[in-house]
C-alpha cells in the first residue's frame, strides 16, 4: 500500500484525533525503509561472555542467576594477572562481550580483552555501573572503558545488567 493510498484513507477519518491519523502513515515508512535492516534472523540464540572486572565487577556477575539465561557465560577478572586477562582463550566462542565494571574498579585489562575481541571480530561493549552523579575519577574511568568498548554503557544501577540480559534474549 502506497503512502498516497495511506493518506486518502486516513482523511476519511477527519473526525478522530490527529495522532489517530498519523499511526498509519508512519507504519507504512518504516515498513517501507529498508536501509538499517539486517539480514540475519534474530532468533538465533548468541554466546555472550560477561567479564566482570575487578572486585565491583567480578561481584557483580558472579552474583547473577547465570542459569537464567542461555548461551551466558560468566567470568571473573578480579586480579590484573589473572590467566583471562593474559590469555583470553576462554572468549573463543563468544559473539558478543560485555565488560562489566564498578566505579573504582582497575580497568587495566579492558584493553587486552579488547584485542583478542577485535582480533576474532567479537563486539564488545563496557558497562561501567556507576552513580547518578559522575565524579572527576569516573570520567577518566569512562574514557579508559570507553577506550577498550565499541559501544559503552553507563549504569546507573547494579540491575542494568540482568535487564539488558533479559532484553537481549540471551
Amino acid at each position: 500500500m502506497s503512502f498516497t493510498t495511506l493518506y486518502s484513507q486516513a482523511r476519511q477519518y477527519h473526525h478522530l484525533p490527529p495522532h489517530s491519523l498519523v499511526q498509519p502513515l508512519s507504519n507504512a515508512r518504516a515498513n517501507s525503509d529498508t536501509r538499517n535492516r539486517i539480514n540475519a534472523p534474530n532468533s538465533r540464540p548468541r554466546h555472550i561472555k560477561l567479564v566482570g572486572l575487578h572486585s565491583g565487577g567480578a561481584r557483580l556477575v558472579s552474583a547473577l542467576p547465570i542459569e537464567r539465561w542461555r548461551n551466558v557465560q560468566a567470568l571473573s577478572l578480579a586480579e590484573a594477572d589473572s590467566p583471562l586477562a593474559q590469555a583470553p582463550s576462554a572468549l573463543d566462542d563468544a559473539e558478543m562481550i560485555f565488560i562489566v565494571a564498578c566505579s573504582g574498579d582497575d580497568l587495566s585489562c579492558a584493553p587486552r580483552i579488547r584485542e583478542a575481541a577485535q582480533r576474532r571480530g567479537i563486539i564488545t561493549t563496557g558497562i561501567l555501573v556507576a552513580g547518578a552523579i559522575v565524579t572527576d575519577e569516573q570520567h577518566a574511568e569512562l574514557r579508559a572503558l570507553r577506550a577498550a568498548s565499541d559501544m559503552l554503557v553507563i549504569a546507573s544501577d547494579e540491575s542494568y545488567v540482568p535487564d539488558m540480559l533479559t532484553e537481549l534474549g540471551a
